[in-house]
């Protein structure tokens, strides 16, 4: 998230200003350029997958399509607005997963070619990924 708040992920945006390859548009809806608050807020697959993670617990109407914004931190900063700190703390969880994973399925696109047409498949990986991280951690008995 560190990166993603400073800008520094290795979007085709940023690839293209290094003179690497890259791809022309966004690989997940091949409609726009790729930059993070693009990937992360506008681009239609990631809202896709914001409203179906956030739907799941009562909170679609703080997804991404209901801001006009691009930046993937003024929607995140807007959503933690008016909100108890509890419900801070688990909404922020979501989107920290919400982003970390279609950040991974961007990359999996990219690097293994697989669809990005198969919105299933990240929403499995967040099922996945939600279970792990709600794990108790385990007891020290040393």
């Amino acid at each position: 998230m560190w990166l993603v708040a400073h800008n520094r992920c290795w979007t085709t945006d940023h690839l293209a200003k290094r003179g690497s390859p890259h791809p022309g548009h966004c690989p997940l809806c091949d409609q726009a350029d790729e930059t993070i608050g693009h990937l992360l807020t506008s681009c239609v697959f990631s809202r896709q997958v914001w409203f179906s993670i956030l739907h799941k617990v009562a909170a679609y109407r703080t997804s991404p399509h209901q801001h006009d914004n691009n930046s993937f931190d003024a929607w995140w900063t807007s959503t933690n607005s008016g909100v108890d700190d509890q419900t801070k703390k688990d909404l922020n969880s979501i989107i920290i997963l919400g982003a970390w994973s279609i950040w991974n399925h961007h990359n999996r696109c990219m690097f293994d070619g697989i669809q990005s047409s198969l919105i299933s498949s990240v929403l499995v990986l967040v099922k996945d990924e939600f279970v792990l991280w709600s794990l108790p951690e385990p007891v020290n008995n040393a």
